[in-house]
């Protein structure tokens, strides 16, 4: 298996606070860590399990990718990525590489912190896939270093986090993106009713994909299912109408996404009932 976790969903954003002051009220999301540098500046918020979301804000430097990135999206903001946990990185690589696939942005330098990339012309999954060795956190990494420390820009509002349960897209080739997943990110599949697939590791959230026709402009992440502090479920137990539930979550700019509440116990008890 290459990826044992989906660690974080990253969100492109013009700005961390209108997004984290979201996440915070929201979700209960609290900040775990921040810093600046010119191509980009990235915070990170923990929800529980330890499950993150990570806020990507252009940097000052002229070419910062992440502000072309907000550029193509009208200066919205819009899910940037997806970063599963490997514990062999050059596996990873290889894995991807067998699979007719070749990683992009490698980064093996830093023995903290080892990172390649997935395009998404390549995966068909409709976002970019990062798959990063890291046995540290990024707090971990940074914390001791005034340099790599930004304080949390807004007031943060007490409150237990929710768990952030699955993460659902749309993709043109769902046979492509299955896969990829599969095949070179070791997850396990499961399945969900109509033209869609799930797909789950020992740890982290769970992605929910959805087959929609070629040229469909709303492809990528689309939205996150959140659950109670506390709730119990079996991994992959979702009722047929999963996808309905997700889609019917409340949009929400400040992310580019729409977030679904679920309600697990029930998820898992309607999914037993029906035989999914």
């Amino acid at each position: 298996m290459s990826a044992h976790e989906l660690d974080h969903l990253a969100i492109a954003v013009r700005s961390w606070s209108p997004a984290g002051e979201l996440l915070n009220r929201e979700l209960g999301a609290r900040w775990a860590s921040g810093f600046e540098m010119p191509v980009f500046s990235p915070c990170q918020l923990a929800l529980a399990d330890d499950m993150r979301i990570e806020l990507l804000e252009p940097g000052t430097a002229a070419d910062s990718f992440i502000g072309r990135f907000l550029d193509e999206h009208d200066g919205n903001a819009a899910p940037h990525h997806i970063t599963f946990k490997v514990e062999d990185i050059h596996a990873a690589i290889a894995g991807a590489q067998q699979a007719g696939i070749e990683p992009i942005l490698v980064n093996l330098e830093h023995p903290q912190w080892q990172e390649a990339f997935l395009h998404p012309r390549d995966t068909g999954l409709g976002f970019l896939a990062q798959m990063v060795r890291a046995p540290r956190s990024i707090e971990e990494l940074t914390g001791q270093d005034d340099q790599w420390t930004t304080p949390c820009p807004w007031e943060q509002v007490a409150g237990e986090p929710k768990q952030l349960q699955v993460v659902y897209g749309q993709v043109e080739n769902l046979e492509r993106a299955r896969t990829v997943l599969v095949q070179v990110l070791g997850a396990r599949e499961f399945p969900v009713a109509g033209k869609g697939a799930g797909f789950a590791w020992n740890e982290g959230a769970d992605l929910v994909l959805h087959e929609v026709p070629a040229g469909t402009k709303e492809t990528g992440i689309r939205a996150i299912g959140v659950a109670e502090p506390g709730s119990i479920r079996e991994p992959g137990a979702y009722p047929p109408d999963i996808r309905e539930v997700l889609e019917s979550g409340t949009p929400h700019p400040e992310l580019g996404l729409r977030i679904s509440p679920l309600k697990v116990n029930a998820l898992a008890a309607d999914a037993q009932s029906t035989g999914a």
